[in-house]
């Protein structure tokens, strides 16, 4: 009887190393006990999938998370970083023209330069330190049909610009915005030397690409040429492509981590794991991401999920 109580007590003690051994992670290894870090996002879809990209792989490393992805529009969110309630968001450089001052309007342009007044001035004035950002430009850029393009040799500004001066058709669909500013088609016109005339434009009162996209693909009343945002999910679903813009009309907006300083002085770390993820992503394969969320129908969670698994962040 002593001999089965004793084999019965070693088996529970087995057990219990067990079971402390393996699991999620115990609260012995969680960097910041008790002090969670607040993580937000844009409410839209791509700030579905960066903020659970740096939730998964911040709560990988340890770090407590207080879940905030998709936490509001661009203003409610910049504010809230303002204010402290969050501690780590994602914005895009080129929003920096909007909250900084006293910046030559060029310099947003320039994806180096833009990056480095946005993150000069909110260091210096906000206490918020802007990591660096991913090498994806989600600008607004237009877009037309491959087949399309192939057939004209067009992947530049620079090939439309031709392609329109030697009597191509072209009917453009456009948001009224875009149109009518110089960070927009009426920079690409003065910068590319082309001219398009009113009946070779649609102009929506809205700069929902969701729709220009749609009429492109579909060649609504002889659109051939879209305005788009340049990781739009629906460029991969309809076999769209982006005409590279090599001069920058539009500004530069790459995402980048914001971290409020006296966080990031705390918990230093959550700089490499962040810029590490960032480091991975392009303008193709947030496209596709994009994608998979609004047309596959998959959760930003689960794309994002993937993506890490893919590429060795997560096993």
């Amino acid at each position: 009887m002593k001999k089965k109580l004793a084999i019965l007590m070693i088996s529970v003690l087995a057990m219990t190393m067990l079971a402390a051994c393996g699991g999620e992670t115990s609260t012995d290894e969680i960097k910041n006990q008790g002090d969670p870090i607040s993580l937000g996002s844009f409410v839209d879809t791509e700030g579905g999938i960066l903020g659970n990209m740096l939730l998964l792989a911040l709560e990988d490393k340890g770090y407590e998370i207080d879940d905030k992805v998709q936490f509001g529009t661009p203003d409610v969110h910049r504010n809230a970083l303002l204010q402290g309630e969050l501690d780590l968001g994602i914005d895009y450089t080129g929003n920096g023209q909007f909250y900084s001052e006293g910046i030559e309007e060029d310099t947003w342009r320039d994806k180096d330069a833009g990056y480095e007044a946005i993150k000069t001035f909110d260091e210096e004035t906000n206490g918020l330190i802007w990591m660096k950002p991913a090498d994806a430009n989600n600008t607004e850029a237009l877009a037309v049909k491959r087949e399309f393009a192939e057939a004209n040799n067009l992947s530049t500004m620079e090939d439309l610009a031709a392609y329109i001066n030697d009597g191509g058709e072209v009917k453009l669909i456009t948001s009224q915005l875009f149109a009518e500013k110089e960070a927009g088609l009426l920079g690409m016109e003065k910068a590319y030397g082309f001219k398009l005339e009113p009946d070779q434009m649609i102009q929506l009162p809205h700069g929902n690409t969701a729709e220009t996209l749609k009429a492109l693909a579909n060649g609504t009343d002889g659109v051939n040429v879209a305005l788009a945002y340049a990781t739009d999910g629906s460029l991969v679903d309809l076999d769209l492509v982006i005409l590279e813009d090599s001069m920058s009309i539009p500004p530069v907006y790459e995402p980048s981590a914001i971290v409020r300083k006296e966080v990031l002085d705390k918990y230093p770390e959550i700089q490499e794991i962040v810029e590490k993820v960032f480091g991975l992503l392009n303008k193709e394969n947030l496209q596709q991401m994009n994608k998979e969320v609004i047309v596959d129908g998959l959760s930003p969670r689960d794309v994002a999920e993937t993506f890490l698994k893919d590429n060795g962040i997560l096993e």
